[in-house]
This record gives C-alpha cells, sequence and structure tokens, in this order.
C-alpha cells in the first residue's frame, strides 16, 4: 500500500526553494523578486551601486525609495527586452521571397530575393555601393552579349569586377572560382558553364540590390511596417508589455520626482533650523564703565583736602 504524503513535500534547501518560486513563472510582467533566475545577480547588484551613487541617499527613507528607484529601472529594461524579443519572433517569419512579393519585383531579382531586405537600417557605404553599382553594370553587358557561352573562360576577363567579386562571394563554394595562380576558372567550371551561370544570376540580383539599397530602403520600411501589423498575431501580448513599460517608466519618473521633492524639503528645514539656532554674539562692553563715564571730583582753587580728618576717620 503506497503511503500518502503528509503536508509539505517540496524542496528543502533554499536554491531549491527559490527555483520552485517560479514554477509559475511566465512573462515576469508582475514578478515580485527583483532578479528573476535566468538573470544575473552580480549584474543587478551593480546596477544598485551606480543608481546609489547617482542618488546619493542620507538616510533610511531615501535609500528605501533610491532602492524602489533602481528596482523600477530594473523592471523596465527586463519589460523593454521582453518586448523586442516579441517583435523579433514575429519578424523571423518574414522572409526574403516574401518582401521581394510583397514590393512587386519579377525577374532575376525576384528569383534571387537577398538577405538585406530584411535590414532596412543596414549601413552600405558609399564606396561598397560604388562598388556593386559598378559590378552591376558589367553584369548587364554580360546578359545581353556573353551569357551562354561555352566556356566562360574564354570571357571572364572582358568582366574583372564581376568575376572578382563573385570569387570572392563563392568563397565557400567547392571548388573555387579561379585556379590556384589566379590565371584562368577552374578546369570545373569551364567544363560545367550551365552549372555557373546560376551562382552568375544570383550575384548579379545581390549586387542590384546593394547597388540600388539607398533607393530601396524607405520601401522596405514601408512594407514591414504593413506586414508586422497585418500578420500580427501576438498583438495583444505586446501592446500589454508596451503599457507596461510605459507604466514603469511613469512610476520611475514619479518616484525620482518625490525623492528629490524629498531632498529638497529636507534641505530647507536644515537650512531654516541652523537660521533659527544661530546666536547672537554677546555684547562685551555692556558692563564695562569706559573713562569718559567715570564722574569727576571738582576741587576749589584754594581748597585742600583735610588730611587730619581723613586720617582721625580712617
Amino acid at each position: 500500500m503506497k503511503k500518502l504524503h503528509q503536508g509539505q513535500t517540496g524542496p528543502k534547501s533554499t536554491a531549491g526553494k527559490r527555483i520552485a518560486s517560479m514554477n509559475a513563472l511566465k512573462s515576469g510582467l508582475y514578478a515580485k523578486t527583483p532578479v528573476l533566475p535566468f538573470e544575473d545577480d552580480q549584474q543587478y547588484r551593480r546596477h544598485v551601486k551606480s543608481v546609489m551613487r547617482s542618488l546619493e541617499p542620507e538616510d533610511a527613507v531615501q535609500l528605501y525609495m533610491a532602492q524602489q528607484i533602481a528596482d523600477c529601472m530594473w523592471r523596465g529594461t527586463r519589460l523593454e527586452y521582453r518586448s523586442a524579443l516579441q517583435r523579433d519572433e514575429i519578424f523571423k517569419t518574414l522572409t526574403p521571397a516574401m518582401m521581394v512579393g510583397l514590393m512587386g519585383y519579377e525577374g532575376l531579382v525576384a528569383k534571387y530575393p537577398a538577405r538585406i531586405l530584411l535590414t532596412p537600417n543596414l549601413k552600405v557605404p558609399a564606396k561598397e555601393t560604388k562598388q556593386y553599382a559598378d559590378i552591376l553594370q558589367e553584369f548587364e553587358h554580360y546578359e545581353n552579349n556573353a551569357k551562354g557561352v561555352p566556356n566562360y573562360n574564354m570571357v571572364w576577363r572582358q568582366y574583372p569586377k564581376l568575376f572578382q567579386g563573385m570569387a570572392k562571394w563563392m568563397r565557400n563554394v567547392a571548388p573555387p572560382l579561379f585556379m590556384s595562380n589566379q590565371q584562368g576558372l577552374d578546369i570545373h567550371w569551364q567544363n560545367h558553364p550551365k552549372k555557373l551561370e546560376p551562382y552568375i544570376d544570383e550575384f548579379g540580383a545581390l549586387a542590384w540590390y546593394y547597388a540600388n539599397f539607398k533607393d530601396l530602403r524607405a520601401q522596405i520600411r514601408n512594407w514591414m511596417s504593413i506586414w508586422f501589423f497585418l500578420h500580427n498575431r501576438h498583438g495583444e501580448s505586446i501592446e500589454r508589455f508596451d503599457d507596461r513599460v510605459a507604466l514603469e517608466r511613469r512610476q520611475c519618473i514619479q518616484l525620482l520626482d518625490n525623492y528629490f521633492r524629498l531632498r529638497k524639503s529636507k534641505d530647507e528645514h536644515a537650512l531654516m533650523t541652523h537660521r533659527h539656532l544661530q546666536i547672537t554674539s554677546p555684547n562685551t562692553f555692556e558692563n564695562i564703565v569706559l573713562p569718559h563715564e567715570i564722574p569727576k571730583v571738582v576741587i576749589g582753587k584754594n581748597e585742600m583736602p583735610n588730611l587730619e580728618e581723613e586720617s582721625s576717620t580712617s
């Protein structure tokens, strides 16, 4: 017969209890503890120390408020990170092929959509843009005049930028595009020109995307935003996180405002107390008779003091 367990049967150690306390944790949205299991305790302590150095609390009340501000900032950062992850998960379902379809392109650029279509914030240097524009120019000439020749080793020198750029792009493809002495195409590609043509086409499409990326950027952003709002299956969850982030920010601002009001009030109270307790300097001449205030004894011209009376009296 099985023995029924009475009372608590959970973990007994401190670490085990801490882990078990997070069993119901899903998003960390309403977590009570400041540091979640996947967060770095040391990083949290450094964060708190940084806040304390900035606020410089002077008593227990200010220390308590400073700790609240530090925890509020920590939670806000966590929520912003969580919200960003949710958005990234949504954009992971968007592919270059879907993007080029939204933009309405056809031909080789539609057949070989580039990953650059998903990175509208990518900074392409002007020098690199110029290089791809030169490659694109050679590719367009190749398409009209040399595509389909029986051996591309005969024509590659007419398009050095196209083939040399493609050799770098195909660095992970075996065999390499050029022979080891770089004087001609590898024998494999000379004997199989039809296998080489798809690589040329794909690299030409890539050159088109990079050469025109500055003009494409606005279109990419526009279509990405449309796609995001139309295909956002987690909109309610993201909006909830955004509202919570805004709430945390407002709370942090309110806590900071209360903290500095308290500091200002305390400083003003201390200043007023100091003024009331100021001691007036004593008047050291108050009980001293000055020489000009001593009464003078007037003695007549022919009058002499009676010394005998004074001596007999004494």
